[in-house]
């Protein structure tokens, strides 16, 4: 089984979730490729059985855009309605004080536009500092966790298994 994470970062928090998200994915028997949005040109789904996009929040308590950042709006605007048809697709968020929710429903509806089966509600963290370039406080062990749990149930829902969210 393959999956294909994808994510924009700016100060590193959501590379670091996506990380956290491919351990799951890898301790439930899960090939992982992650791929910077920045990098990811035409990518190929057809042979990943699992699809999962993160994104910073941006302003996600407004409703302008979900909050998702413009690079990920952009490369989710790549696909077919029907290209991930038969894959299991996931969202994730992180956030610095709050609205990461609405940035991963944002996904997480096009992700179903593009045929995906969303098995589990998407995680979101919290981490960084508002309206900051650099670092700042990274995500709990906690937060850490959760996001690893997230990525074992997604493996276990593309073997066959039933998530919460089904």
């Amino acid at each position: 089984m393959n999956a294909l994470i994808v994510y924009h970062t700016v100060t590193g928090h959501t590379k670091r979730a996506a990380e956290d998200i491919a351990e799951g994915l890898r301790s439930g028997g899960v090939a992982v490729r992650l791929e910077a949005v920045s990098e990811a040109r035409e990518l190929n789904v057809a042979d990943q059985s699992i699809v999962v996009v993160g994104s910073p929040c941006h302003a996600g308590s407004l409703a302008i855009q979900a909050g998702v950042s413009g690079p990920i709006r952009s490369f989710l605007r790549q696909w077919a309605d029907s290209v991930l048809t038969g894959k299991v697709g996931g969202a994730f968020a992180v956030h610095s004080t709050y609205g990461g929710h609405r940035t991963v429903r944002g996904i997480e509806r096009r992700l179903r536009k593009a045929g995906a089966r969303i098995p589990e509600a998407g995680v979101v963290v919290r981490a960084g500092v508002p309206f900051s370039l650099f670092t700042g406080p990274m995500a709990s062990e906690e937060s850490q966790e959760k996001l690893r749990a997230f990525g074992r149930a997604l493996a276990l829902a593309a073997e066959g298994g039933c998530g919460q969210g089904e």
